[in-house]
């Protein structure tokens, strides 16, 4: 009976692990943590990201899908911390079946019985080998363009080349770079600067000259098969290479004039990824290439999107800042495909530089004036000037809508899009770099909206920005001089009316500022690192009336006070709170500290610890808006939370049958996990006898009573 008892919780949280995992949205698979690792589950989204089918996933050790020789230290790790309960991320080589591996960032989400002991672990796995490649394609980029404003010499940006390449395929390549001379010969160049064996200069030999005439690349597996200078073996030797890939290096002008020569041991990689990967580094070399021959040249090259054939965004901002020298005014958009990101994910990053590419030259083709300039914003976006007092930006809809009407022909394919654009105008008053922060502020509310549709910065969103930076002047001083109020609303027992609790909420009333919303600087204290001190302050208000209370003998009610995430895992929370508590003489039984649904997911561990430690000492914790956040019933269950607060947001929707579904499961979960379920915002009888009815115990809102100054609350407190 004990055996099939188990066997049915573990079905149940398995049920609940696979929704977890499909409301993820991301590939996953669910294996046996106390049984090799074997996978027991996953959806077709894995399948088909590895390329695999059922029967060659179903029990297989899901670590052995890891490249394991390079990437022991992370995976040992990996299973060290979820075997201790905790979430791990990390990023790694994944195997396929039958296909190159790729980089996949995972989350590990570990799942616990009673004992502690790890069951199940839910692994969500996303490819990110585009945005791995992309964020070494734009280092390199950067290196190699500061490189250039440096005048470092030509073999030193080669090197630079050399340490990324190997770098990037770490541990698995070593690089070398060959350039033409006029002589027929190559300069060799290599990240190990010191290597003696290396002649600077290389015969051109008929394997390499070979190479150079291949479209693509030469694969060799191995290097003892094809005619290589002896002192190039050697090199590779060196480094226990066995083969090589050797890959063109072309110019603009698809004149070849070097190459890759990538040593490896068999490293597998998609044709496709080798020639786009060195298609592009190659285009960095050329650059440099062509700036060693004629630095004139280069610098131009420097204003250009070397993707697309743009104009970049340096050109743009040096072109609009002569103009504005001038007198000129103006207006600037940057405007945004809203499916770049599925063509580049579908199609590849050139597909994407084609879509931008043919945008631009729709652009040109239909522009009714010559005072207009386009140029590459971001990798996903333009930038276009145009040099007009006043601008009809009904004609500009009008010309966007037309520029679309049309498909994109994109690798052979025919593709519609939409377009979003964000708009901002400058004059003598207004910055270059503004008005461009501007564009972008608008962008950020145009990709929000359905649609090709287009938003213009106004005074109002300039305004929310002002009053952001005046709040955070301003908070500095605030807390200096205790500005920081509280305000105390009752949480009531809904079978009673009686008060049960209390919750304190911090207000600020500024001398210079008049009211402002705990909406506008509390964010703003979480960036700035000052939100620690509005909590301890708003606490140490709340200590000081219970121990006036206490002084004069009368009733004292449980406060509820909220802790930032930031505070919470200070390192000498819990003994701060305990110091303050005992400076007022006040029972720690009477504060429950709030805390957010996802204080868990940061590290499980710690707060597993310092909850523990707070309930050790008296303190009652309480779990704030829960239902709005990501929550994984593993940490819930084992988190000795005292009360459960649902969300407003869940009360307001009640009478919805899928919202009052919700509501009965969270008021169902305090109930099992022996925690007090607390309803927040109230308004109406309706919510308190539905919420009576589903069992919920305590509430609070403006039904009952709204925040009120400390003073009031005594009246009430004291009748």
């Amino acid at each position: 009976m004990i055996a099939k008892a188990r066997d049915l919780q573990n079905n149940i949280l398995l049920t609940t692990i696979r929704k977890l995992g499909d409301n993820s949205e991301e590939s996953y698979v669910i294996f046996d943590a106390k049984k090799n690792y074997s996978i027991i589950d996953w959806n077709d989204s894995f399948c088909k990201l590895t390329n695999a089918t059922s029967s060659q996933i179903l029990n297989k050790d899901y670590f052995s899908m890891l490249p394991s020789k390079m990437q022991m230290t992370t995976i040992e790790m990996i299973k060290e911390k979820v075997h201790n309960g905790a979430m791990v991320k990390a990023k790694l080589h994944h195997n396929c079946f039958e296909k190159p591996p790729f980089w996949a960032e995972i989350q590990a989400l570990p799942f616990q019985n009673n004992e502690d002991e790890t069951l199940f672990v839910l692994l969500l796995v996303k490819d990110v080998t585009y945005y791995h490649t992309e964020e070494f394609l734009i280092c390199l980029e950067k290196a190699m363009y500061e490189a250039i404003e440096k005048d470092n010499p030509f073999d030193k940006k080669m090197g630079i080349v050399c340490k990324s390449i190997n770098e990037f395929f770490m541990p698995y390549v070593n690089s070398m770079i060959l350039i033409k001379t006029e002589a027929n010969q190559f300069r060799v160049f290599t990240a190990n600067c010191n290597s003696s064996e290396l002649s600077e200069i290389s015969d051109c030999n008929e394997f390499y000259h070979r190479a150079m005439q291949e479209e693509a690349f030469i694969l060799a597996e191995n290097l003892e098969e094809i005619e290589l200078p002896l002192a190039h073996k050697k090199f590779a030797t060196s480094f226990n290479k066995r083969s090589g890939c050797f890959v063109p290096i072309r110019n603009q002008q698809q004149q070849v004039i070097g190459l890759f020569a990538i040593f490896h041991n068999h490293y597998p990689s998609d044709p496709t990824f080798v020639v786009n990967v060195f298609g592009k580094i190659g285009s960095l070399v050329a650059l440099a290439y062509a700036y060693a021959k004629t630095q004139k040249k280069i610098w131009d090259l420097a204003y250009m999107d070397i993707t697309t054939g743009l104009p970049n965004r340096h050109s743009f901002v040096n072109r609009i800042e002569n103009e504005k020298e001038q007198g000129q005014r103006g207006f600037i958009k940057i405007l945004k495909p809203s499916e770049f990101h599925q063509v580049v994910e579908l199609y590849g990053r050139e597909a994407g530089d084609e879509l931008l590419r043919q945008i631009a030259k729709r652009l040109n083709e239909n522009k009714n004036e010559h005072n207009e300039y386009i140029a590459r914003f971001t990798s996903s976006s333009l930038i276009i000037s145009y040099m007009t007092p006043h601008e009809d930006l009904t004609n500009y809809d009008r010309r966007i809508k037309e520029l679309i009407r049309q498909p994109f022909t994109i690798v052979g394919k025919q593709i519609y899009i939409t377009l979003k654009t964000g708009i901002a105008s400058f004059d003598k008053d207004i910055k270059i770099a503004d008005a461009i922060r501007f564009a972008d502020n608008a962008l950020s509310y145009a990709v929000n909206k359905s649609g090709t549709h287009m938003e213009v910065f106004t005074k109002e969103r300039n305004d929310v920005l002002e009053q952001q930076m005046q709040v955070l002047n301003h908070l500095s001083h605030a807390l200096k001089n205790k500005e920081i109020s509280v305000n105390l609303q009752p949480k009531v027992d809904l079978r009673t009316g009686e008060i049960q609790s209390i919750e304190a909420l911090a207000r600020w009333i500024s001398p210079t500022l008049g009211f402002v919303s705990p909406a506008a600087f509390i964010p703003v204290a979480e960036n700035a690192g000052k939100v620690r001190e509005i909590d301890t302050q708003i606490l140490e208000q709340v200590l000081a009336w219970l121990a006036e209370r206490q002084g004069l003998g009368k009733k004292l009610v449980k406060v509820a006070v909220n802790i930032s995430p930031d505070h919470f895992y200070y390192p000498q929370f819990v003994q701060d709170i305990l110091q303050l508590v005992q400076k007022y003489n006040i029972d720690p039984s009477y504060i429950i500290l709030e805390v957010t649904e996802n204080i868990g997911l940061v590290d499980f561990q710690t707060a597993l610890a310092i909850i523990q430690e707070l309930k050790s000492y008296g303190f009652k914790t309480s779990v704030d808006d829960f239902g709005t956040g990501f929550s994984s019933l593993s940490y819930l269950q084992r988190l000795p939370f005292t009360e459960l607060k649902i969300d407003r947001s869940f009360i307001s929707d009640i009478n919805d049958a899928a919202t009052l579904a919700i509501v009965r499961s969270i008021i169902q979960l305090a109930l099992n996990l022996g925690m007090t379920s607390v309803a927040e915002g109230i308004e109406n009888e309706e919510q308190v006898e539905i919420l009576r009815a589903l069992g919920c115990t305590v509430g609070q809102g403006y039904f009952y009573y709204k925040p009120m100054p400390i003073e009031q609350l005594d009246a009430i407190l004291d009748v």
